[in-house]
């Protein structure tokens, strides 16, 4: 069973089971049958081998479900090299790698993520703590890009209202005249300071969503075509000009030192007008380059993804350890939160609630564990398109008590849209989540900084016996650091599940149940190495366990 690689549309725990059976080039997209937003050459193996690919080769990789992981080296296979590269630069297309081989994966995966000369480096501080604490609310998914100040405002008196605590507000998409602009746009933000520093009164902090994109019409675009701060399509220097999600623009140049520092600079003027505290990140994967990728940037780069890094390193200067970032590639050192790709309002298939889990556990393999999994209940989409319509109350409901166990809650449509019930089962959680969870993940992540503990979200191969084939493939079950088992309801209309405890030698205590307090009960603790079988959980429910 082999674990790493990418973020994927269509997440699978372990990688055996992804389909990319005709291939792909090695770069980070957001689109099907390519790789995702985050990914790293690093691949390691049940039977305690790792495999680390080197930065500079052509890379294309293959998955045969549960046959074989096919890595290559080849330039002719990428849309994103020019045909003249290879002969311009001299480089060779050997595939050069390293493999590592420990006892176990245990071992393998942390000699590999060592604090000293590890393959993949570790954060060297803990991020923002309030936003592993407290819920992230955002404008995003309840009212897409239909924003205004008052909306804003009421949003927030609503949060207020509803006796939710918080990190921030994150203003989402919107909120600019044009994109690119970063700035308010003054007819739908009239106050936009003075609106800000209300909600610094009522108790919040305050973010915008950046890309990289300058669109035609942004009063930006002159300015950073002139000084070529823009990606050029050919020689000359002339911007290349694509199409994403929000219309027709260029992609600022993050080799160019001077670009980068203009981008930099632009934001933290941004941040000091108004007062916001740092950014959402969006965007930034290979895909959003010129077919002839980096060939004519100020820097040539033999990797595409190095772009990729170079936006995530000028948006950490810049956001700090309270921005959240899309896309990255060997940023690991750094103490940001690490968002899933936009996630669907539904249970399974590409997207879905049922690949929250797998990604999670995969951010993690490859050294991001500070893990943001995007909206509670996913972003309202139907088909790539905005609905008007919620998530289902189960299924937002079953996102809430899951995300109560992972380093951050973010939320956007609101408990209090469905119904009372709803909004005390968030209620719930979320104290759960402050008081209890939360003490464990600081715990962690601490831990994981100083080197000692293997991750935030944690495989439950982690405490099982080795050579256990049960736990290298479950894949709806994690570890909230090294205490707590957590196997929530991802199944529309279950009310049970079946549980696997790992760890022969282990004792595990069931949270769930009111009446394990008294830890004498029958069935309250229970021995590790087993499954416990038709486990009921109630809607208003999850099934968690602590180590003893």
């Amino acid at each position: 069973y082999w674990y790493g690689g990418a973020e994927m549309i269509a997440q699978k725990w372990p990688i055996n089971k992804i389909n990319m059976k005709h291939g792909a080039a090695y770069l980070s997209s957001d689109l099907p049958k390519r790789y995702g937003n985050v990914l790293e050459r690093y691949y390691f193996s049940s039977k305690g081998v790792a495999v680390f690919v080197d930065s500079d080769v052509p890379m294309y990789v293959a998955i045969e479900p549960d046959i074989e992981i096919c890595l290559e080296a080849t330039y002719d296979k990428s849309n994103l090299v020019g045909p003249d590269y290879l002969y311009d630069t001299g480089k060779s297309t050997r595939l050069s790698y390293t493999v590592c081989v420990g006892a176990d994966p245990n071992t393998v995966h942390q000699y590999m993520t060592r604090v000293d000369g590890g393959f993949i480096k570790r954060p060297t501080q803990l991020p923002d703590l309030r936003m592993m604490q407290d819920p992230i609310w955002s404008t995003w998914a309840r009212y897409k890009s239909d924003i205004n100040q008052s909306i804003v405002e009421e949003f927030a008196n609503e949060i207020i209202d509803h006796n939710f605590t918080n990190s921030q507000l994150e203003i989402d998409d919107g909120y600019e005249e044009n994109y690119g602009d970063f700035t308010f746009d003054e007819s739908k933000f009239p106050n936009a300071k003075g609106m800000v520093s209300k909600l610094h009164d009522m108790g919040f902090r305050v973010t915008t969503w950046v890309t990289p994109f300058i669109n035609l019409a942004s009063k930006n675009y002159r300015l950073a075509r002139n000084a070529g701060y823009l990606i050029p399509e050919d020689s000359d220097g002339t911007p290349a000009v694509l199409r994403w999600w929000n219309g027709r623009g260029s992609v600022v140049d993050f080799t160019n030192p001077q670009a980068a520092q203009w981008y930099r600079n632009y934001l933290e003027t941004v941040k000091e007008t108004y007062g916001l505290e740092s950014f959402k990140f969006d965007a930034g994967e290979t895909s959003y380059l010129p077919k002839l990728g980096l060939n004519f940037t100020f820097q040539r780069e033999a990797n595409p993804s190095e772009f990729t890094r170079l936006y995530a390193e000028t948006a950490v200067q810049v956001g700090g350890g309270m921005m959240e970032m899309r896309s990255s590639w060997k940023m690991q050192e750094h103490n940001f939160y690490m968002r899933l790709m936009d996630k669907g309002s539904s249970w399974g298939g590409l997207r879905g609630f049922s690949t929250v889990i797998p990604t999670a556990l995969t951010f993690s393999m490859l050294g991001y564990p500070y893990v943001l999994r995007d909206m509670i209940g996913g972003n309202a989409y139907v088909f790539g398109a905005a609905n008007d319509n919620k998530p289902s109350r189960e299924l937002y409901i079953r996102w809430i008590e899951l995300s109560a166990f992972l380093p951050c809650m973010q939320f956007s449509i609101s408990p209090w849209q469905y119904d009372d019930e709803v909004t005390n089962v968030a209620q719930y959680f979320v104290n759960l989540h402050r008081t209890v969870i939360y003490d464990e993940l600081v715990r962690a992540a601490n831990a994981y900084v100083s080197g000692a503990s293997p991750m935030l979200v944690t495989p439950i191969w982690f405490h099982a016996d080795l050579g256990d084939a049960t736990a290298y493939t479950v894949d709806d079950e994690f570890l909230t650091g090294d205490l707590f088992l957590v196997a929530p309801i991802l199944v529309e209309g279950a009310t049970e599940r079946d549980v696997y405890l790992p760890g022969s030698n282990i004792k595990w205590l069931d949270r769930m149940r009111p009446e394990c307090k008294d830890r004498s009960m029958v069935g309250c603790v229970m021995n590790g190495g087993q499954w416990v079988r038709s486990y009921p959980v109630q809607l208003d429910q999850i099934s968690w366990w602590e180590r003893l």
